[in-house]
Protein backbone atom coordinates (compact mmCIF):
# COMPACT_ATOMS: atom_id res chain seq x y z
CA UNK A 1 0.00 0.00 0.00
CA UNK A 2 1.38 3.47 -0.84
CA UNK A 3 2.74 5.53 2.01
CA UNK A 4 0.12 7.59 3.90
CA UNK A 5 -2.87 5.66 2.56
CA UNK A 6 -3.34 3.18 5.38
CA UNK A 7 -5.37 5.52 7.60
CA UNK A 8 -7.65 6.77 4.77
CA UNK A 9 -11.09 5.24 4.22
CA UNK A 10 -11.56 2.93 1.22
CA UNK A 11 -13.39 5.48 -0.93
CA UNK A 12 -10.73 8.16 -0.42
CA UNK A 13 -7.93 5.71 -1.24
CA UNK A 14 -9.71 4.76 -4.47
CA UNK A 15 -10.19 8.41 -5.41
CA UNK A 16 -6.54 9.31 -4.74
CA UNK A 17 -5.25 6.34 -6.71
CA UNK A 18 -7.75 6.82 -9.55
CA UNK A 19 -9.22 3.33 -9.18
CA UNK A 20 -12.77 1.95 -9.51
CA UNK A 21 -14.50 0.28 -6.58
CA UNK A 22 -14.74 -3.51 -6.47
CA UNK A 23 -18.50 -3.26 -7.03
CA UNK A 24 -18.02 -1.13 -10.17
CA UNK A 25 -15.35 -3.51 -11.54
CA UNK A 26 -17.64 -6.52 -11.02
CA UNK A 27 -20.56 -4.75 -12.69
CA UNK A 28 -18.37 -3.81 -15.67
CA UNK A 29 -17.06 -7.36 -16.03
CA UNK A 30 -20.65 -8.68 -16.00
CA UNK A 31 -21.57 -6.29 -18.82
CA UNK A 32 -18.49 -7.32 -20.81
CA UNK A 33 -19.39 -11.01 -20.38
CA UNK A 34 -22.97 -10.44 -21.57
CA UNK A 35 -21.61 -8.59 -24.62
CA UNK A 36 -19.32 -11.52 -25.38
CA UNK A 37 -22.23 -13.98 -24.99
CA UNK A 38 -24.40 -11.99 -27.39
CA UNK A 39 -21.67 -11.86 -30.02
CA UNK A 40 -20.57 -15.50 -29.73
CA UNK A 41 -17.17 -14.71 -28.22
CA UNK A 42 -17.71 -16.44 -24.87
CA UNK A 43 -17.50 -20.08 -23.86
CA UNK A 44 -20.35 -19.53 -21.38
CA UNK A 45 -23.69 -20.98 -22.42
CA UNK A 46 -26.37 -18.40 -23.25
CA UNK A 47 -29.24 -19.92 -21.20
CA UNK A 48 -30.35 -17.37 -18.63
CA UNK A 49 -31.71 -14.82 -21.09
CA UNK A 50 -32.59 -14.54 -24.75
CA UNK A 51 -32.97 -11.78 -27.30
CA UNK A 52 -36.41 -10.19 -27.45
CA UNK A 53 -37.95 -10.85 -30.84
CA UNK A 54 -40.86 -8.40 -30.64
CA UNK A 55 -38.96 -5.69 -32.53
CA UNK A 56 -39.64 -3.08 -29.82
CA UNK A 57 -36.05 -2.29 -28.86
CA UNK A 58 -35.74 1.49 -29.34
CA UNK A 59 -32.83 1.71 -31.72
CA UNK A 60 -30.94 -1.57 -31.28
CA UNK A 61 -31.64 -5.27 -31.57
CA UNK A 62 -30.16 -6.41 -28.26
CA UNK A 63 -33.06 -6.16 -25.82
CA UNK A 64 -32.81 -9.12 -23.44
CA UNK A 65 -35.53 -11.14 -21.74
CA UNK A 66 -34.94 -13.48 -18.84
CA UNK A 67 -35.71 -17.15 -19.29
CA UNK A 68 -37.48 -18.95 -16.47
CA UNK A 69 -35.87 -22.26 -15.54
CA UNK A 70 -37.09 -25.13 -13.48
CA UNK A 71 -34.02 -26.67 -11.95
CA UNK A 72 -34.17 -30.27 -10.86
CA UNK A 73 -32.02 -32.14 -8.38
CA UNK A 74 -30.08 -33.67 -11.30
CA UNK A 75 -28.92 -30.27 -12.54
CA UNK A 76 -25.11 -30.07 -12.42
CA UNK A 77 -23.08 -26.87 -12.44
Amino acid sequence: MPRGMKELPYTQRLRKLGLWSLEARRYRSDLVEVYKMLHGKSAVNFVFFKLDETGRTRGHSFKLKTVKHRFTSTFLF
